[in-house]
């Protein structure tokens, strides 16, 4: 690889292709170093070839294969997530140094085989694929970056250098965790059929502030006994509320028939310290990002978005033409809080930051990576399982009985450093 050029695939033309495209372009070039964003592919191929000319992209791609065997040293899988697995799986063959996986890492492979399960079955079935999965990028030497962008918001890493400090003073301990992800519906077209989806709000919102908290958590561990503190056990809610109510209760919300609109997990940890976490698709205000930690040296609460740094009043919304003061939000009229350059915010820009740094330095693990992605798919699945159980408190015994290599663990010395030394 020349180590001034990285270049760059992104397979899906969706939202999460969109800003994947973005956040690149907004990546400073550091001591020379170039991002090419050297190819684009797309369920339809005119879809690609649009994408293509509006990012800038060298080339548009028939299908995926053919996109990795062209030789790309980061491959970003941000398509629908029925193919996250065998494309992983694929990128990892063709020997791609870095791939980036968007959340959730997999789904039940049962959805494509037309088949029906009860939820233990399934959380067995799919903890074994995405097994094989993982497996796949341990065996080619390839890095997985799980696209958590919870994990990459400037809140977290700061956290991170705060629990360093702690640690060096005897504390460090994070006793519980709560966050939130919330909006009025997905931006998915196949967000509400499960063979291509894999579920609803608990998979597919409550997924993101349940990436932090086991992170967190992690690096406790590691900064402490040098070994990451895993969950041990969960229980949770899976609702579908807005299908059950009247038409005109629905008028400003997408309301999913085929999946949750709304998921609560609890998230017991090995230490007996907890994490709650919910996703839901009933926030008529737009998108609603929110994480807070309480630990034994103080409480750390990270208003993502909505932040209230900047606040707007405009007593006639059309002034503001087509311009999106903060995701999902329905109208600019009235008071607002607009987040500029959300892409930050958002953590999305450092999240592919680390990739990159990634694929310039071989011996680098991603601070998100298959730990995240296995426990993370862990607490969900038997989230799912505990739900159909009346939330019943569910073991995650057999997944804390698969072991990870240090290169699949987070390091928090090289978390990004966002906080300034006196």
């Amino acid at each position: 690889m020349d180590q001034r050029r990285i270049r760059v695939g992104i397979n899906g033309t969706g939202f999460a292709g969109e800003y994947t495209a973005r956040c690149y372009r907004l990546i400073p070039h550091q001591n020379g170093v170039q991002i090419e964003l050297a190819g684009v592919t797309s369920g339809r191929p005119e879809n690609a070839e649009l994408f293509a000319k509006q990012h800038g992209v060298t080339r548009a791609f028939a299908d995926h294969a053919s996109l990795v065997a062209g030789g790309v040293d980061i491959d970003n899988i941000c398509c629908a997530n029925y193919a996250h697995g065998p494309y992983t799986i694929e990128a990892a063959a063709a020997g791609v140094p870095v791939i980036v996986l968007e959340k959730p890492p997999v789904i039940w492979p049962g959805h494509q085989q037309g088949r029906e399960a009860d939820a233990a079955t399934r959380r067995h079935e799919s903890m074994e694929y995405l097994a094989e999965v993982l497996d796949a990028v341990r065996q080619a030497g390839s890095r997985l970056l799980y696209a958590e962008d919870f994990i990459y918001v400037p809140g977290v890493q700061a956290l991170v250098e705060v629990m360093e400090e702690a640690t060096r003073h005897g504390q460090g301990k994070v006793l519980y965790q709560r966050g939130v992800c919330a909006h009025q519906g997905s931006h998915a077209p196949a967000y509400d059929t499960p063979s291509k989806s894999g579920g609803g709000a608990l998979f597919n919102k409550a997924c993101h502030p349940l990436g932090p908290a086991l992170y967190v958590k992690q690096i406790e561990g590691l900064l402490r006994d040098g070994r990451p503190i895993r969950p041990k056990a969960v229980s949770a809610v899976a609702l579908q509320v807005l299908k059950h109510q009247p038409e005109a209760s629905r008028a400003h919300f997408r309301t999913m028939q085929n999946v949750d609109d709304f998921g609560r997990l609890t998230v017991l940890f090995e230490d007996e310290t907890i994490a709650e976490v919910t996703g839901h698709d009933l926030s008529i205000s737009g998108i609603r990002n929110e994480f807070s930690v309480i630990a034994d040296f103080g409480q750390y609460d990270m208003r993502i978005n909505p932040n209230d740094e900047n606040e707007l009043f405009l007593p006639n919304g059309a002034v503001a033409g087509n311009l999106l003061m903060r995701e999902k939000l329905p109208t600019p009229q009235g008071t607002s809080f607009p987040r500029p350059n959300q892409f930050y915010s958002h953590g999305y820009v450092s999240e592919m930051a680390d990739a990159v740094r990634c694929a310039l330095a071989p011996e680098r693990a991603p601070q998100s990576g298959p730990l995240v992605a296995w426990d993370t798919m862990a607490v969900l699945m038997a989230g799912y399982e505990s739900a159909e159980q009346g939330g019943a408190t569910v073991s995650l015994a057999p997944e804390l009985a698969r072991e990870f290599l240090p290169r699949e663990l987070p390091d928090p010395t090289q978390c990004e450093r966002v906080l300034l030394r006196q």
